[in-house]
């Protein structure tokens, strides 16, 4: 009889210590809008907005084009732009034609360099704020 006791008392608190263990060190919410950031000052860029309590999506499609961060609720289209991949020429005409197309489809679109992010990012929080405020 005590070696049923004791059996199931170092079960019950080997079950105890694991959810204790399980809550403390418990990680983040898988948030799939944030794993298809693309790039790093896309990744900052979408947890500062989440940190003010935007919902956002990520990676949406567009005819042709895919906008980096969407906030959905006010038709903003955020681009986030790297200077390895849109500092030539080409990509400059590339990023003029999607804006082109993304206003044509009702979106306002907002491009944020990666310095303005990094260097900056509460002025871009602000200046985001301030386009939902006239909308």
């Amino acid at each position: 009889m005590i070696n049923y006791l004791i059996f199931f008392g170092l079960l019950i608190s080997s079950l105890i210590i694991f959810f204790i263990h399980k809550v403390k060190y418990q990680t983040q919410p898988i948030n799939e809008e944030f794993d298809k950031c693309e790039s790093p000052i896309e990744r900052r860029l979408y947890r500062a907005l989440q940190h003010n309590g935007y919902r956002l999506e990520t990676q949406v499609h567009c005819g042709p084009y895919r906008i980096d961060i969407v906030l959905s609720a006010f038709n903003i289209a955020i681009e986030c732009d790297g200077k390895p991949f849109h500092s030539s020429v080409e990509q400059k005409a590339h990023d003029r034609k999607k804006n082109t197309y993304l206003r044509k489809n009702g979106w306002k679109v907002m491009r944020f360099s990666g310095r303005q992010i990094n260097r900056n990012i509460s002025n871009v929080i602000t200046r985001i704020e301030n386009e939902i405020q006239r909308k």
